[in-house]
């Protein structure tokens, strides 16, 4: 399919409002932490272009790859968000399979970092503005910095994706029409790993003790061995979430006493 001006438009300002720090869509809270996870933003994606279940098929492997993203303070982490509003738009034009997305989400994600240091040092600009019309006691002039200085991101992230969108799909198309058969297995290979680091990374989080892996075990066996569906387990988790939080609580109390 052929990504039209308009498409790639609404989706780069989409991808600009769910960037971090960007207030107009709810800011962080819920652009960033909810909209602008990949998966969600598959399905807003997917709207766009006409094909949810391709844009949510591949939203899938984006989000299982970031999973365990988390950006405290100031750290600088693969940059998600133009990773999802470039790879999953462009595998969907390209019909291109989950490992090969997820590959070049990747390679997007980590190029996308060269631009996060300028972005954050063009910031500072209109960071300096407002403490000058502070200390000139122009407070009303000084309250309208973040919303006029946001217009650096913008700069930032819509202009990025949309060139990326609207003339990186005739790049695409031509590299999945006429890449040797080796080289799109070589994309797969390397591709489908992806999740599982993910996973790792979400698992680093999470695991306090070795015995929580059992936890996990038990997940992947309901779905593997007895075939049951997510909804389904997520029920499972939460009683056995219910009834561990009850047997620590008893016995604090119970230490306490």
């Amino acid at each position: 399919m052929q990504i039209s001006l308009i498409q790639a438009v609404l989706i780069a300002l989409l991808g600009y409002l769910t960037y971090i720090h960007v207030p107009f869509l709810g800011g962080g809270l819920v652009g960033w932490y909810c909209i602008g996870r990949p998966l969600v933003s598959a399905m807003f994606i997917g709207i766009i272009l006409g094909n949810v279940t391709k844009a949510m098929e591949l939203g899938v492997y984006v989000q299982l790859i970031f999973i365990g993203l988390v950006t405290p303070g100031g750290s600088i982490a693969p940059d998600m968000n133009l990773a999802t509003y470039v790879a999953i738009p462009l595998g969907v034009a390209a019909n291109m399979d989950g490992a090969a997305t997820g590959a070049l989400s990747v390679v997007v994600a980590n190029v996308a970092n060269v631009m996060a240091t300028p972005c954050y040092a063009a910031t500072m600009i209109p960071v300096n503005i407002q403490k000058k019309l502070v200390a000139d006691g122009k407070l009303a002039q000084a309250a309208a910095v973040p919303v006029w200085g946001n217009f650096v991101k913008f700069l930032f992230r819509f202009i990025p994706t949309f060139l990326c969108i609207y003339f990186g799909q005739t790049g695409i198309d031509w590299i999945v029409t006429n890449s040797p058969q080796w080289l799109i297995d070589i994309m797969t290979i390397f591709g489908n790993p992806m999740c599982l680091v993910g996973f790792a990374i979400l698992l680093k989080l999470m695991v306090k003790k070795p015995t929580d892996l059992l936890y996990f075990t038990f997940g992947f066996a309901l779905v593997g061995a007895l075939g049951l569906d997510m909804i389904t387990v997520l029920i499972f988790g939460l009683v056995i979430a219910l009834i561990e939080f009850k047997v620590g609580r008893a016995a604090k109390k119970g230490g306490a006493m």
